[in-house]
Parts: structure tokens; sequence; C-alpha cells
């Protein structure tokens, strides 16, 4: 078994010290394959995360009515409290209200001398951003309550537009990926025709077709590898320059959520590289390498 394995291994380095061009043109398709992928992998985690955070920023405005009572608002505040559906309220008093709407709208009116019209508010956060409308609805129904805001067709648009970007997400990475899948699977054909006099050679010494193939998915893989780490470098280069750029002329994309850690690059392109080339040595193998008599 020991010796088995070392011959696969010494047979996968000679192919590899031996067609220097070959490995160059595998290992550049599998890079460019893996760059596509990865840097629309990383806009549309960006992308993504953008959009799952809007829907969170969504509350629901609750104007009691201006008569009632600073105990019956902290009541009502602790019954929101105890809904299932709800992750936080907070009390806005009618004199903490008055007092930002002033510093507000000092510059364009005076309402210093005016008295406070204004009732406490309530604002609720849910846990989903889809159970705004139900909370609202039942708020609503309470006598002590005057207006309840719950901006329910501005959240239902932001929601489409959430939906539709991971869908989005999910039919470009299907595509991209199945891209790269026939660029490593031609480059690793290319590899087995030009070595079918090497496996001609080895099957009439007796070599077994497990024996022969086995050398083209560790070339494959290895490949893979080489294209997925040369890759994640471009990619992490080429988003750090365009995400400062970006920065420079738009300051406010400063304020939205991280990118992919790095990590999951470093790791995962190479890691996918080795995964896809191995996988496409594999069934280029099994489709081009065959024995007489075997299959």
């Amino acid at each position: 078994m020991r010796d088995r394995i070392a011959f696969l291994l010494s047979e996968t380095w000679a192919s590899l010290r031996r067609n220097t061009m070959l490995q160059i043109a595998a290992v550049s398709t599998a890079c460019i394959a893996l760059v596509l992928l990865g840097a629309v992998g990383m806009a549309l985690y960006k992308l993504d995360a953008t959009a799952h955070t809007l829907p969170s920023q969504f509350e629901v405005e609750i104007f009691l009515k201006v008569s009632v009572p600073r105990a019956q608002s902290l009541e009502m505040k602790k019954m929101l409290e105890a809904m299932p559906e709800v992750a936080r309220v907070k009390l806005v008093p009618r004199e903490q209200g008055w007092e930002e709407l002033k510093k507000n709208l000092k510059d364009d009116v005076n309402l210093a001398d005016l008295p406070n019209p204004l009732p406490d508010k309530l604002i609720v956060a849910a846990h989903q951003p889809e159970q705004l409308p139900l909370i609202a609805e039942r708020v609503r129904k309470d006598p002590r309550v005057d207006e309840v805001l719950d901006h329910r067709n501005t959240l239902e648009e932001v929601l489409s537009v959430a939906r539709l970007v991971r869908w989005v997400g999910i039919g470009a990475g299907g595509l991209l990926l199945f891209s790269a899948l026939v660029l490593i699977y031609n480059a690793v054909r290319l590899t087995i025709y030009s070595r079918q006099r090497e496996v001609g050679v080895m099957a009439l010494v007796g070599a077994t077709l497990t024996t022969i193939r086995a050398p083209f998915v560790l070339e494959g893989m290895i490949q893979g590898g080489l294209g997925g780490l040369v890759a994640a470098g471009l990619v992490l280069a080429g988003a750090g320059v365009l995400s400062d750029m970006m920065v420079r002329l738009w300051p406010f994309l400063k304020d939205l959520p991280p990118g992919l850690p790095p990590v999951f690059v470093l790791v995962g392109l190479p890691l996918l590289g080795s995964l896809l080339g191995g996988l496409c040595a594999w069934w280029a193998a099994r489709r081009f390498v065959r024995i007489w008599g075997e299959v």
C-alpha cells in the first residue's frame, strides 16, 4: 500500500514537472474561474448583508393620546415587551420629544413660547421585520393609541429587494460555478490528451485503471488549489483597492455592513479550487482514460 501511494505521488510530481506549459495553463484557467467566482461572491455577500440589515432598521412608532398619563404609557410599554414578537420597546416622553423638535426646527421657527402639544411615543422593534404589521394591528385597537406608523409599504419593498438580491446571488453563483467546472474540465482533458502515450505504457505494464487515473485526479486537485490560492490573493487585493476608492468617492459607504471576512477567501477559494480540480479531473479521467475491456 505504501509503495502504491509513493508511486502515485511520484507520478503526479513527475507530471507536474514535465508538462510545465500545460500546468501553467491549467492553473491559470482555475485562477481565472475562481477570481470571477470569488469577486462576484464577495460583491453579492456585501449586497445581501446590506439588504438583510435594512429591514431590521424598521420600527413601529406608536403615538399615544395626549390625555394618556405617564403611568399608562409605562404600563403599555410593559405590555408590548411581553409580546413574543417584540424585540425591544423604547418610550420617548412627550417632554423629550418636544425638546428634540424645538432643537430640529430652531433655525426655521421659534417654538420656545408654545405649549407642548406632543404625546408620549413608543418605538417598537420586532425580532423579524415581517412581524411589524402584526404588532401594529394589535396596538391600533388599544383605546390609548392615537396613531400608529408601521411604514408597511416601504418595508414590503425593502423585503422584496432583499429576497431578489439573495436569489440573484444564488443564480449568479451557480452559473459561475458551472463555468469554473467547464474551464477546469477542459484544461484537465488537454492534459490527458497530451499524455496518451504514458497511459498506454502504464496499461501495458499491468497498471490498473484506478492506478492510471489517480495521478490525474491528484494533479487536478493541485492545479485547482494553486489556482485558488492565486485567485484569493488577487480577489483580496482587488477588493481592498476598490473598497478604498469607492469610500473616497462615496463616504456614506463606510457605514454599510462589513464584507466577507478575508480568512474565508484565503481558505475557501483554495479548498474550492482543489475540490473542483479533483472533481473535474476525476470526470475527465473517467471519460478519456480507458483500457481495452475496462470501463
